[in-house]
């Protein structure tokens, strides 16, 4: 059996028939449109596409056949279902099949159904009746060109000019009016808006150091011997070179993880001898080429813990200066390139990270 007549007699009625277990036919309203090349105009039409996600049985076509039939609708059921198989067995067969007056449906090379509409046929009533009408070019005639063009002057640019021309001076006058307002202390202040308000007096009192036992950060010098000859210059004595630290954090049970090091410049500290602390960090051995650099730390408790932990595994480590602020701690210091490799080896087997830093 086939379905050509029922499904086309829906498709003018209906802008979608459902084939069970097989897809819908959907159709969309299309304007009229002029051909460009071929100089046609096609009348307004209903374009119809295929959509295999409608399969569920709306009754709308079985209805249809078991009105026009005069059968029951168990037995229309049965006509619609063996109809869908014989397409199923086209589609394997011949790879094709077609509906008459609707189009042709194909598997593509993914296996999915594709379906090309019959351009010929045109479902919408309103156009029933319509042909396509070829346009004719009239033989030797020309369009008079009457019509006077003209120009139309942009008033973009000027526009931008005029909105330049305003606000480059409050944007001028704001810009002095804020840096005016700036303190010593670089804080922006606003109370001078206050009419009411007493005029901020600042303080100019400079606190003395001279008996403070303070730890000396000199950042410009960058090896241990430069910092010594400054140092002495000065007319300073006792004086060490170390990283910058201070006291080792209270709870050493806390475990420091190695870690990766984001920097790129190092500090060296001046610091004052004393009493010896059993917990104080090393002097970094900045003789030594390379140190193979375990963890950076910002905390500089939590890399003497790490310097501990290390110490207990068997390394020789220490702090190594430090990077952005942050304090280094290496594995140890060598004077070769192979014993630094092989550290770092060792380490990264362990499943820790490190890396090699260039001291000289």
């Amino acid at each position: 059996m086939r379905l050509d007549p029922f499904i086309i007699d829906l498709l003018y009625e209906h802008d979608c028939v459902v084939i069970p277990e097989f897809g819908g036919l959907v159709a969309n309203y299309k304007s009229a449109k002029l051909n460009g090349l071929t100089h046609v105009i096609q009348p307004p039409a209903k374009a119809i596409g295929f959509n295999p996600s409608l399969k569920y049985n709306d009754g709308l076509l079985t209805n249809y056949i078991s009105s026009v039939l005069a059968v029951s609708y168990k037995e229309a059921s049965d006509l619609v279902a063996t109809t869908v198989a014989d397409f199923r067995a086209q589609m394997l067969e011949n790879g094709r099949f077609s509906i008459d007056r609707v189009g042709v449906f194909y598997k593509d090379r993914f296996g999915q159904t594709q379906f090309i509409p019959e351009e010929q046929e045109n479902f919408l009533l309103s156009s029933y009746g319509l042909q396509p009408i070829q346009l004719r070019l009239l033989n030797g005639a020309e369009v008079p060109d009457t019509a006077k063009v003209i120009p139309m002057q942009s008033h973009t640019a000027h526009r931008w000019k005029v909105a330049a021309a305003v606000l480059l001076p409050v944007f001028l006058a704001g810009s002095w009016f804020l840096a005016s307002r700036v303190s010593r202390q670089g804080e922006m202040g606003f109370g001078f808006q206050n009419p009411f308000g007493e005029t901020r007096k600042q303080s100019a009192f400079i606190p003395s150091n001279s008996k403070w036992d303070l730890v000396m950060q000199i950042p410009s010098y960058r090896y241990a011997d430069e910092l010594a000859n400054q140092l002495s210059a000065a007319g300073a004595t006792n004086i060490d070179v170390l990283p910058a630290t201070a006291q080792l954090a209270n709870d050493p049970s806390k475990k420091i993880m190695t870690g990766d090091v984001k920097s790129d410049e190092t500090k060296p500290v001046g610091r004052k001898t004393g009493a010896s602390d059993d917990n104080a960090p090393s002097v970094v051995d900045l003789e030594k080429a390379y140190s193979v650099i375990g963890g950076a730390f910002q905390v500089k408790e939590n890399g003497q813990r790490l310097i501990q932990q290390l110490r207990a595994q068997g390394y020789d480590a220490q702090f190594a200066g430090m990077r952005d602020n942050l304090h280094l701690v290496a594995y140890g210091h060598f004077s070769k390139r192979e014993e630094a490799e092989a550290v770092k080896a060792k380490v990264q087997a362990a499943g820790a990270k490190a890396w090699i830093r260039t001291n000289q």
